[in-house]
């Protein structure tokens, strides 16, 4: 019996001593006992870690995009938009063989400042004895500007409606116009044209603008003591009636046709002219888009704007504020 214990005993520390043997731990002796191995198989995983690729590739990406000014803005580097016609508008009947002024008031749209270096030029239908191109301007028009265009053109001979496109050329040879194409210049050419111009209007106590700054200039220029404000009040209402007076008039207050003929008599104004019907002409032709200053001065700039007006409203492009052109400043 005992030595049948000593036997299990014996098998047992056997089993246990076999198991601590060297011999059994081959793999894990292998990775111990071998660098290159472990080497080989840890230097990879910290050389190029999983997070690093990324992280460059998403800086560049951001450095590109807000470096780039037509993926934040989109608008062209040259650009125009339509903003009026200054004289001319559209179906104006000119007569044969008639000089006169076309100008546009156009924008500045785009990205790019315009220059002496850009041009004015002549596309294509109906050139009317325009030229082919012209300087656009003498300085600069930055975006955001407008800038009045103003070409010579002549009537054709025959009747009928004439449509004439332009552009604008940069300095280095392309063309552009609006978002939808060119901008033009339309009128009928006619035989006869008998100019139809409105009626004077009445202006009375209450009434305020443009007019009503002319009519104070113009009582001013007739020797009358008042403020220009633009505004109808007691004072222009008495220095109304005090002219109507002076003048034969039924001393209503009221500047109606007759007060209006009384107040243009001997206020003809044209080149070199100065004083207080010259600003009232000034302060009439601001109406239609002229941008003046209300100086007094009959200079080149307003005779060009007299002109404008006249051409634009089938009168005779003369430069001088007579009769009919006060009466179309006033009715219009």
């Amino acid at each position: 019996m005992s030595r049948r214990i000593f036997i299990i005993i014996l098998s047992l520390c056997l089993a246990v001593l076999a198991c601590n043997l060297p011999g059994t731990n081959v793999t894990g002796g292998s990775q111990a006992s071998t660098p290159s191995a472990a080497t080989a198989t840890f230097t990879p995983q910290v050389a190029v870690p999983s997070v690093t690729p990324p992280s460059p590739t998403a800086t560049a990406t951001t450095a590109v995009q807000s470096a780039s000014p037509t993926a934040t803005s989109g608008v062209p580097c040259n650009l125009a938009e339509f903003v009026t016609d200054v004289s001319v508008p559209d179906g104006t009947p000119i007569m044969f063989n008639k000089t006169f002024s076309k100008t546009w008031r156009l924008k500045n749209v785009g990205s790019c400042t315009w220059t002496s270096g850009y041009q004015l030029v002549f596309d294509s239908g109906d050139q009317m004895s325009g030229p082919a191109s012209q300087p656009l301007t003498n300085g600069s028009v930055t975006p955001g500007q407008t800038l009045d265009i103003t070409v010579n053109l002549k009537a054709p001979g025959s009747a009928g409606t004439y449509h004439g496109n332009w552009k604008i050329r940069e300095p280095g040879g392309e063309l552009f116009g609006l978002s939808a194409g060119p901008f033009w210049v339309e009128i009928k050419a006619v035989a006869n044209y008998q100019v139809s111009i409105p009626n004077w209007p009445n202006f009375r106590a209450g009434d305020k603008g443009a007019e009503v700054s002319a009519i104070q200039y113009l009582l001013k220029y007739h020797g009358k003591n008042l403020t220009v404000d633009g505004v109808f009040g007691p004072q222009t209402t008495a220095a109304v009636k005090s002219f109507q007076s002076g003048n034969g008039l039924s001393s209503d207050g009221v500047v109606g046709p007759n007060t209006w003929s009384a107040l243009i008599q001997g206020a003809q104004v044209g080149h070199g002219k100065k004083g207080d019907a010259v600003r009232a002409a000034q302060t009439l032709l601001n109406k239609f888009g002229a941008s003046l200053n209300v100086d007094g001065n009959f200079g080149p700039q307003t005779v060009a704007a007299v002109k404008d007006f006249q051409s634009g409203h089938g009168l005779a492009a003369d430069g001088i504020v007579g009769p009919q052109t006060w009466q179309a400043l006033v009715g219009y």
